[in-house]
């Protein structure tokens, strides 16, 4: 099976074959006898990772399967080093390996050549080539700000539906990507007191330069008015996207195979057809809030037209469908009239009823800061 030997440059360490030369054994005639008979040995080159070319390098020669001792090692190139040879090992199988290696500067490594010579009683004698490693050059650091190559990306993203219409509170939030750390963000209003502004902490991304927010904190009384607020980052000025679809909402009685088991029931919710992307889907089992835990919601997904759709599965022990809980599924999105719709279904209807609601699952009146 082959062997794989590793050799150490730097802080690195490489794996497996460089080049691997075995002469043809000058001895011969009859197949050898079951004791070891003299065998010429195999040579392998063994080389760093390529380094900053700074410092010392190290070139390995490994000698191995080879019998009896002794084998000699030796180093054949222009350049001075240090060399080192290594005692031969015996294996389990009698045969012998033994190591040698050079140590030369980095520097020296560009337009030399390096060989490793063997030699061995059973008549080999023979030369490896060791190519030196390749030199890495560090990237240099890209610039602090964008040099027309990496194009300044601004976004800006809309208070969350579970902010907005549960905690009546909401956050306006401006992003820039590919900015230079010092880049200064504007907001204002079209209408209205002074504003609540906050900035996040700078994110360093791999390119050099940052990803950086800033925070607007408005109440929900105020987003839903109608009024325009705008983020200006250098000199380009952003507002808060205006165009809305409501969605279609419709829900689905549990599967009659599935009740027919007598274990689980599953109501299934989707929403369609509707743009911004964020949206709120939750339930409601005899008029009271359904944990999050107890229901799966899948998407948005954006389709045809860069409108979204989103379904929602609810499961409950079959005998409290089969008694008559009543259900809804409750849909809150900002193209909504009354911000909510809520589509209700139970045992005894044939046909969901379509409720829109402005106010729902708050257990406590809420103030906006």
């Amino acid at each position: 099976a082959p062997k794989y030997f590793g050799v150490r440059g730097g802080s690195s360490t490489c794996w497996g074959w460089r080049t691997v030369l075995r002469p043809p054994p000058k001895f011969g005639g009859s197949p050898p006898a079951p004791a070891v008979s003299a065998t010429a040995p195999t040579a392998y080159s063994l080389v760093p990772c390529p380094g900053n070319c700074e410092g010392n390098v190290t070139i390995g020669c490994f000698v191995s399967d080879f019998f009896p001792e002794p084998v000699t090692i030796s180093w054949v190139s222009n350049v001075a080093g240090d060399q080192v040879t290594f005692p031969a090992v015996q294996g389990s199988d009698s045969f012998y390996s033994a190591s040698s290696q050079l140590t030369v500067p980095a520097s020296s490594l560009q337009g030399n050549s390096f060989q490793c010579k063997v030699n061995h009683r059973s008549d080999a004698e023979f030369g490896v080539p060791c190519p030196p490693p390749p030199c890495s050059t560090p990237l240099p650091a890209p610039p602090p700000h964008p040099d027309g190559k990496t194009k300044l990306e601004v976004s800006i993203l809309p208070p969350s539906l579970e902010d907005l219409y549960l905690s009546q509170n909401a956050s306006i939030t401006c992003v820039a990507a590919n900015a230079p750390e010092d880049l200064k963000f504007s907001w204002s209003r079209s209408a209205g007191s002074a504003l609540d502004v906050s900035s996040g902490e700078p994110e360093k991304q791999e390119n050099g330069l940052y990803r950086l927010t800033s925070v607007l904190k408005v109440c929900a009384e105020e987003w839903n008015s109608g009024e325009t607020f705008s983020c200006t980052v250098s000199g380009s000025e952003l507002q808060v996207p205006i165009k809305k679809s409501a969605p279609s909402v419709y829900v689905f009685h549990p599967p009659a195979e599935e009740l027919a088991r007598q274990e689980t029931a599953t109501l299934t919710c989707l929403a369609s057809g509707f743009r911004p992307r964020d949206i709120l889907v939750t339930w409601t089992q005899q008029d009271r809030p359904v944990p999050s835990g107890s229901f799966s919601t899948f998407g948005p997904q954006e389709g045809d037209g860069g409108l979204f759709s989103v379904y929602s599965k609810l499961s409950v022990p079959a005998s409290e469908w089969q008694r008559g809980d009543s259900f809804a599924c409750v849909v809150g999105h900002e193209g909504i009239p009354l911000n909510f719709v809520q589509k209700s279904l139970d045992k005894s209807t044939g046909k969901p009823t379509n409720v829109n609601v402005s106010v729902i699952l708050t257990d406590s009146d809420s103030t906006c800061y």
